[in-house]
């Protein structure tokens, strides 16, 4: 059983991903990809990756070319979510945000640049079927009518944004790139019937991830959490809108047992994912 912070599968993955860079040739934009890919963080995308292809009976490893695309995807979108023109953030994963440490014109190219890295690392995968099956979830979950579009709705919010649109923020912004991991798992393990079931737990567990995400705005502290807190800066709408801090922990705990009923309907035992559901309902940064 692998779990949420296993330092095995943790080390591995993060030697994979410091050689991701090798056959780039040197220049600012390659340091900033690597200042921001390599920071410090939890890998929280890749790992449910790792977890679904361990339930599924695989070796983890076959899923590290798709885990750093990911994991790729992942970083531009933060990089572009920090910069000036959206959240002005000053803080990431524990150092300066990728605009403060290189300047917004070479954070700019960054993220752009570990978005078609991402891509290219689709490409090592030997299945060429599998190949265009993940390229094509990728880049819908990721666009205009996925992850880009969730930014998109979360730049229009504020302090009038109902509790309706806010779930359907989180829904594209956060529970897309959650959803791409178990999608991804079932494609590489042959199981495409499971795929759909894998979005719903994916997109629950991404609004999860969020209202936590939002609680830890008054339960801890940037040195804590390694990023700005921004939202009540930014007038932003979040889940202490619409719930006090008991009845969102609440809510963390029922959108837990909703996703664990769906584990049920699955036509495998999952007991790293479970194990790793479980480890995201308690996380503290």
């Amino acid at each position: 059983m692998i779990k949420m912070n296993d330092e095995r599968v943790l080390h591995e993955f993060e030697t994979y991903l410091e050689h991701c860079f090798d056959h780039l040739p040197a220049s600012r934009t390659k340091e900033a990809m690597k200042y921001s890919l390599l920071a410090p963080g939890k890998r929280v995308r890749p790992m449910l990756l790792f977890g679904a292809l361990d339930d599924y009976g695989m070796d983890y490893h076959q899923g590290f070319a798709f885990g750093a695309a990911i994991e790729m995807i992942h970083t531009y979108s933060l990089i572009h979510d920090d910069m000036p023109e959206m959240d002005n953030d000053d803080w990431r994963r524990g150092r300066l945000a990728c605009h403060k440490q290189f300047g917004v014109d070479v954070a700019l190219l960054a993220g752009d640049s570990l978005q078609s890295l991402a891509f290219e690392q689709l490409a090592k995968i030997d299945d060429v079927n599998q190949v265009a099956k993940l390229c094509l979830l990728l880049a819908q979950k990721i666009g205009a009518n996925g992850m880009c579009y969730g930014q998109d709705l979360d730049l229009k919010a504020n302090q009038n944004t109902t509790l309706e649109q806010l779930i359907e923020i989180e829904t594209y912004k956060t529970g897309c790139l959650i959803a791409l991991p178990l999608m991804g798992a079932a494609i590489l393990a042959h199981d495409e019937t499971s795929v759909a079931k894998w979005e719903q737990i994916g997109h629950l567990l991404g609004i999860q991830f969020q209202i936590q995400d939002d609680l830890l705005e008054i339960t801890s502290s940037v040195s804590a959490i390694g990023k700005s807190l921004s939202d009540q800066k930014n007038d932003k709408a979040t889940a202490l809108n619409f719930f006090s801090l008991e009845e969102g922990q609440a809510k963390v705990q029922q959108y837990k047992q909703d996703i664990q009923a769906l584990l049920t309907q699955l036509s495998i035992q999952t007991p790293s994912i479970g194990m790793m559901i479980e480890q995201l309902s308690t996380r503290t940064k």
